[in-house]
């Protein structure tokens, strides 16, 4: 009978892992796509498009119209991110064992009741510049926090803490990354890229507040480059094949990020553009956090 129930409670625990590594991946997965359809919805012109919070003109169902489907949409995704938020949560806390996942999944939902509020109080403010900055890097440290939850879960108890390298270069190639896409989002919000037209020298065609506006992204972007390429230098002695080979794909997203914002530069800030732009530095954020999390980790049943 004893062997039957510690069969049975550990068939549970398989579920409950399983549960999670599903919920954990998929509240990141959905997370990317919110910032990537709010990048959308920032630069088409739509974060007006429903100027009443949390109902879009009174209403639950869609509104024909482009500019108000595109904020709606916008509105529940962020829905479905928080329900997915809360479920990991509580899949989390299930776990019989201590865990720096049930830490990171707790911050994970209070983020994300904080994002939708902010969000609504940004619709209210109507789009007020220092409303939508801290609204996009809520949203980016957001992700970083969904993306941190789905690595621990995967990682499991492989994981006992950044190395010293991660807690130093690593950390400070995220601070860097993240000023990088918040000088971005001056650019976007002040119209300065269209101030630079070419690339990468930049010969001034605006005002010259936008025009060091937009030189100061461009520094940033340099800067932001040089710090995830030593990150990654010294690193690379010792760490696992895995590591090294999402390394290569990290370096490749650095070069993607700085083509495609090339090509903003060069279309004068055209809007599919921007928004491959963000989408791709999004996806460049989301790489270098997992780097930093898994760096020196040795992968056991994962493939991290």
């Amino acid at each position: 009978m004893l062997v039957g129930k510690a069969h049975l409670d550990q068939s549970d625990t398989k579920r409950r892992s399983r549960a999670l590594v599903v919920s954990s991946i998929t509240t990141a997965a959905l997370t990317y796509a919110l910032v990537g359809l709010g990048s959308t919805v920032r630069v088409t012109d739509s974060g007006m498009g429903c100027p009443s919070w949390p109902l879009c003109y009174g209403q639950l169902g869609p509104i024909f119209h482009v500019h108000p489907i595109l904020e709606e949409s916008h509105r529940y995704l962020a829905s479905l991110v928080t329900v997915a938020a809360f479920v990991t949560l509580v899949l989390a806390l299930r776990l019989n064992e201590a865990h720096p996942v049930k830490l990171s999944a707790k911050i994970t939902a209070a983020l994300v009741v904080f994002q939708v509020l902010l969000g609504g109080l940004t619709v209210l403010a109507r789009n007020a510049p220092w409303t939508v900055a801290l609204h996009l890097i809520t949203g980016l440290v957001f992700l970083a926090a969904t993306t941190t939850t789905a690595t621990l879960v995967v990682l499991g108890k492989t994981f006992s803490g950044l190395s010293p390298l991660a807690r130093g270069w690593g950390l400070g190639s995220l601070g860097a990354t993240l000023l990088l896409l918040f000088s971005g989002s001056l650019v976007v919000g002040s119209g300065a890229g269209a101030a630079c037209p070419t690339w990468p020298v930049c010969f001034a065609n605006g005002p010259a507040r936008l025009t060091a506006v937009a030189l100061f992204h461009r520094v940033v972007m340099g800067a932001a480059g040089l710090t995830i390429v030593a990150f990654i230098a010294k690193g690379w002695r010792g760490s696992s094949q895995p590591w090294k080979i999402r390394s290569k794909w990290l370096v490749g997203a650095v070069f993607a990020v700085a083509l495609v914002g090339a090509g903003v530069a060069l279309s004068r800030s055209n809007p599919a553009w921007a928004d491959v732009h963000l989408a791709a530095a999004a996806a460049l954020w989301v790489l270098l956090v997992i780097q930093v999390i898994t760096h020196a980790v040795v992968p056991s049943d994962s493939t991290l």
